[in-house]
């Protein structure tokens, strides 16, 4: 609306401005009748009188003669302001103002190229007619138009800061100027103050970014012009937050990130602040100038510092600083041995390096436990620490004392060395002096008989190591053809021969070093068999075994008892050379065994050393028992009789027993019994009498049995007898309780299918292929032996179906004698028998 006001206001000028000229043409028409002039006049082209014509236009006036003989007209020439004639262009140029003629047609051009203010004027068209002169002219006004002299299209600016969006433009008559944004026009008010020159914005936001027009309007010509103005705010670098700190470990390659926020986006760089070298051109960094990242190529100890991140944009410039922290492993260069003598201090001190200062403790290798800083011990091993810096990395030592020092404290130390980079270890030996010892030495006498070469030993403890020197009877040994002396510390030993019975005696071995000296005493003592056995007993008898408390002669003046050994024959025999004998170790159970019922016997024993067995003592006499059922057999891991076992499985448990002795006839069964029970008040019950089950092991020497088809978390009595032909034993007894689980265990090992029965479910599963064929050619053919019975036998049909279904859902049994066949094996006088229920024994019984 505004551009269509402006330009009716133009038209209507330009209408005022033919107006004149007309009137002028007139005017000029009638002055040429008055005088008498016959119509010969000079016509100029525009014909407007006055021509406005803006500034830096071309111009072109044409000049016609308008005579009824042309040739009498001279040809026209142009004058400007001045009166001065304008000339035509030379060859080949343009000048600013220059004429053109064109003789034929009577014409004058005048071009005037990019008109200026000082070309405004009067210009004159003159000629002659016969020798008349004629004249027109024109006068040419020069306005400047609306021109953009500082308007950029882009233009910047800062949050923050105030910003004059330049707008600059000329014309004659001066503009008017005014503004808009995104199409809204803006006043000066609070933040806006409209200039000559251009738009000032106090306080840029981020919001002021967008498009402004400034528009220029100039009244008297009706002239406008509107120039779009794209402003970007740009907004300086801000840094987004982010760790103050962090670590990197020696040897390994890095990357640190620096982010920033800004409008246009940031540049980065960075530089370390303690050197404020570039990082970018250094060597093992590099940094990416568009993200920010800063990369280390084989981080060293000395890399550690504080980085400053630098980030640029056209808004402003923001830094962060960084500290970088090099994690170093720790690295143990000094840990000596040391060495002090007992009951005196004793300290190792351990050295490392490291970033960052690595803390120091100490442990004795024989310990896992650590000693900590500070006081150990009641104050008398003390852990002292401390840590300087030496160069790019940081020195810790750490100090072990230990006071009163004794023999318990030598051994190797462990330093361990850690910070957060890693940790080393390293041992050091703390060596505790101590004067010679022979604790460790036994004190029991040395024994040669018939002069038989003896070895009196002798081996000192001691740090230093001890010399050793030798005496008897408080005189140095010296050697002769019966005393041989090897070594001399700190371990030696002296060979006797005694043949001469004063070299027995006591025998001195005194060791030294320079904390002390120590000695050790040797008895060296005549041997002699023992003497006779002051007392035996019997104890227990069946009546085949009999067993016997002996209490052997003193041992003060004899090597100890070796053994003891008897010998025994039937009452009526009178001849000891007879008779049978039998050997046993010291302190093991004395018992003989196959002999006969209802016999009595004689015994008499003697004991046994190094020299040899001593004399006999007195017999005894024993009369054995008739014969009877068995002994009552002894559990395996002797459990009371009373106390509850908790078993390892949920449906089975087995049972272990010693073989019991027979009492004259040969044991041909075990009786296994067990029933569910539970205890009330105190005392065991049984549960349930229905539910006791007796099994029996027909096995000459069986020692054990497993129980199957228990109930879980059950509580069972289980008893075994032994049987001969002359009863059963007294049960062996005890209380099971079996684990929690389900009622058969997947431990237990399947039985095996007997022969008949596979061949059972051979047939069984043929026959069921058989069928299962007859019947699909029954469904889709209606054939086959089913689709023949179906008519004429259907009853007898439905019987064997019915059959065979309970063919098919028949259990497998598993007979008695299959179950009980399972080997068993016992231990009997040191020997492994082998028995199998029902079978022969396999192996071999051992008597005395």
């Amino acid at each position: 609306m505004r551009t269509q006001t402006f330009s009716v206001l133009k038209r209507d000028k330009m209408t005022s401005y033919r107006a004149r000229a007309t009137g002028v043409v007139a005017l000029a028409v009638l002055l040429a009748t008055i005088t008498g002039c016959s119509g010969q006049t000079l016509r100029i082209f525009p014909v407007q009188k006055q021509q406005t014509v803006a500034v830096g236009k071309s111009v072109v006036l044409t000049c016609q003669v308008d005579a009824p003989d042309p040739a009498l007209v001279t040809q026209p020439q142009w004058k400007d302001p001045k009166g001065l004639v304008i000339n035509e262009a030379a060859t080949g140029t343009r000048p600013e103002i220059y004429t053109e003629p064109m003789p034929a047609k009577q014409l004058q051009l005048l071009y005037i190229s990019s008109i200026t203010t000082a070309m405004a004027g009067n210009y004159t068209c003159v000629a002659t007619y016969t020798n008349m002169p004629l004249s027109a002219s024109v006068v040419l006004d020069t306005f400047i138009a609306i021109t953009w002299t500082n308007a950029n299209e882009n233009q910047y600016a800062t949050k923050g800061k105030d910003f004059k969006i330049m707008c600059e433009v000329t014309a004659e008559p001066a503009p008017s100027v005014d503004w808009f944004k995104e199409g809204n026009p803006i006043a000066t008010g609070d933040r806006y103050v409209i200039h000559t020159n251009g738009l000032m914005i106090k306080g840029v936001e981020e919001s002021d970014d967008g498009t402004y027009t400034c528009r220029a309007v100039v009244i008297q010509t009706g002239e406008l012009a509107e120039r779009n103005i794209k402003l970007e705010v740009y907004t300086a670098p801000e840094m987004e937050e982010r760790e103050p700190r962090v670590e990197i470990k020696e040897g390994e390659s890095a990357a640190i990130s620096c982010k920033a926020r800004g409008k246009p986006n940031p540049t980065y760089s960075w530089i370390k602040a303690s050197t404020r070298e570039n990082l970018a051109s250094t060597s093992r960094f590099s940094v990416q100038e568009n993200t920010g990242l800063l990369l280390i190529d084989r981080v060293e100890a000395a890399d550690y510092g504080k980085y400053i991140c630098s980030a640029v944009n056209q808004a402003g410039q923001n830094e962060t600083e960084i500290e970088v922290e090099v994690l170093v492993p720790p690295k143990i260069f000094e840990l000596y041995n040391t060495t002090a003598p007992e009951k005196q201090e004793g300290r190792l001190e351990c050295k490392a390096t490291g970033r960052p200062a690595p803390r120091i403790s100490f442990r004795k290798l024989s310990s896992p436990d650590r000693f900590l800083n500070g006081p150990n011990d009641d104050g008398r091993i003390t852990i002292e620490t401390s840590s300087r810096q030496t160069g790019d990395q940081m020195e810790s030592s750490g100090v072990i004392t230990i006071t009163k020092l004794n023999r318990t404290d030598d051994g190797l130390y462990e330093c361990v060395a850690e910070n957060d980079g890693g940790e080393a270890r390293k041992n050091g030996h703390l060596t505790v002096q101590f004067k010679p010892t022979f604790e460790h030495m036994p004190t029991i006498p040395i024994w040669s008989w018939n002069g038989r070469p003896a070895n009196l030993s002798c081996t000192a403890q001691s740090i230093p190591n001890a010399t050793i020197k030798w005496r008897f009877r408080e005189l140095d040994l010296v050697e002769t053809p019966q005393v041989k002396i090897y070594g001399s510390g700190p371990s030696s030993y002296v060979i006797v021969t005694p043949t001469d019975r004063g070299l027995y005696g006591v025998y001195k071995c005194i060791a030294t070093n320079t904390l002390g000296e120590a000695e050790y005493i040797i008895q060296f003592r005549e041997a002699f068999p023992p003497g006779p056995v002051v007392q035996a007993r019997q104890e227990t008898i069946t009546a085949t075994s009999v067993s016997f408390n002996i209490v052997g002669p003193a041992e003060e003046m004899g090597p100890p008892i070796l053994a003891y050994t008897a010998q025994y024959k039937e009452n009526g025999n009178f001849d000891w050379n007879l008779a049978q004998n039998r050997t046993w170790s010291a302190n093991s159970p004395y018992i003989v065994e196959n002999l006969r019922p209802m016999f009595t016997y004689d015994f008499r024993f003697a004991a046994v050393n190094q020299v040899g067995p001593g004399s006999w003592g007195a017999p005894i006499t024993v009369i054995m028992p008739r014969r009877s059922p068995p002994e009552q057999p002894k559990w395996w891991e002797n459990e009371s009789p009373e106390s509850l076992i908790h078993g390892k499985y949920a449906d089975r448990y087995e049972l272990r027993w010693r073989v019991p002795a027979n009492n004259g006839e040969p044991i041909d069964m075990y009786e296994i019994n067990y029933c569910p029970v539970q205890k009330i008040t105190g005392e065991w019950r049984i549960a349930s009498e229905s539910q006791c089950v007796v099994e029996e092991l027909k096995s000459l020497e069986a020692i054990s049995y497993e129980v199957r088809g228990l109930h879980p978390d059950t509580r069972y009595r289980m008893q075994v007898r032994a049987r001969n032909v002359l009863g059963f034993s007294l049960p062996a007894q005890l209380y099971v309780q079996t684990a929690l689980g389900v009622e058969r265990s997947g431990f237990a090992p399947p039985q095996m299918l007997s022969s008949g029965t596979i061949i059972g479910v051979a047939l069984a599963g043929v026959f069921i292929c058989l069928l299962i064929v007859d019947l699909l050619l029954l469904c889709f053919r209606r054939q086959g032996v089913i689709a023949t019975m179906c008519g004429k036998r259907g009853k007898k049909h439905n019987d064997d179906e019915a059959k065979l279904g309970r063919d098919e859902k028949e259990p497998l049994k598993d007979t008695g004698d299959d179950a009980i066949k399972r080997n068993s094996s016992v231990e009997f006088d040191g020997h492994r028998v082998y028995a199998t229920s029902g079978g022969p024994i396999i192996g071999k019984n051992s008597a005395v």
